[in-house]
């Protein structure tokens, strides 16, 4: 009778650890306030949200500082300072690389008929689970960085046309912020004008801008900026030399892609469209040496077969 009901009652019994699991989980990783300051989280974030969560605060523990402050950096570059926190992707790195290493294993001895290449190739693949995340956050630096660039100088012609109007720099600022298109300049100035307007003290808030943001051309500015502050500079000089200095970089950047197009265009021109362009050629040189008794016979008997 006992051993009727002995699988019943260890059935129950797992199933009531494994809700209080659950439960103790969900617990541990909700947000202990509200996160209306959180910008979207990526993807990737979201899929393994519970698990990054659980083991972040343990992660930030082992973390060196200067780990802590690379990572941070890199994020705010991204502008993703506000959608995961350094910890976070830390520990989004070995979640991952978790992942790959269970998703490689169940591949791996699955009952296929995979050859010795395809396994290796997964085995392979492992370490791109720790490494997703830094090519992920490469990729949002460099279209933001591009979006900066472009969105940039048009700052700087609004800044020198507002000031020339004989507004001061920080009513220019925010005249300029407000024309500009939704994009990484407007969000970045747009929150250096609010700390300057909180009593942050200008040089410390460009700086402060300068490491966010951690690109050439606002570095230069924040430099010129500054220094311009401590000769006692006329600063809408600076900037319009700035201006001019930053379409100068752009044509230069443009031209730079021109020429490389052509580089660029090459391998294509090689795999795709000259093979094509040989088996017309070819073919017609082909059809003449037939019609002229030229083929060896055996190309004949094999185009006659």
């Amino acid at each position: 009778m006992v051993a009727q009901f002995l699988p019943i009652f260890l059935m129950s019994s797992a199933m009531g650890l494994g809700a209080y699991a659950l439960i103790n989980l969900v617990l541990r990783t909700r947000a202990k306030a509200k996160e209306d300051w959180r910008d979207p989280p990526p993807l990737i974030y979201k899929l393994f949200k519970p698990i990054v969560r659980l083991f972040a605060s343990d992660m930030r523990s082992i973390m060196p500082d200067s780990l802590y402050r690379r990572i941070n950096t890199r994020l705010s570059t991204g502008g993703m300072n506000y959608a995961i926190l350094a910890e976070e992707f830390f520990t989004l790195k070995f979640v991952c690389l978790i992942a790959m290493c269970l998703l490689s294993y169940v591949l791996f001895t699955a009952d296929t008929q995979w050859g010795a290449e395809i396994k290796l190739l997964l085995l392979s693949l492992i370490p791109l689970g720790f490494f997703y995340p830094d090519i992920w956050l490469n990729d949002k630096i460099k279209v933001r960085r591009a979006r900066v660039a472009k969105e940039f100088p048009f700052l700087l012609d609004l800044l020198v046309l507002s000031m020339r109007a004989g507004l001061n720099y920080s009513t220019s600022l925010g005249q300029a912020i407000s024309n500009l298109p939704e994009g990484p300049v407007k969000d970045e100035f747009g929150k250096l004008l609010r700390e300057i307007r909180a009593g942050k003290v200008r040089r410390a808030a460009l700086l402060d801008l300068a490491q966010r943001m951690d690109t050439k051309s606002i570095s230069n500015f924040v430099s010129a900026i500054n220094q311009a502050e401590e000769t006692g500079g006329e600063i809408v000089e600076v900037l319009t030399l700035q201006a001019e200095q930053r379409r100068v970089e752009r044509f230069n950047q443009a031209e730079e892609a021109a020429n490389k197009a052509p580089v660029k265009m090459l391998l294509p021109l090689v795999l795709f469209l000259f093979p094509i362009i040989f088996m017309l050629i070819a073919f017609i040189l082909i059809v003449k040496m037939a019609e002229t008794n030229f083929l060896p016979a055996v190309l004949m008997n094999l185009l006659a077969g």
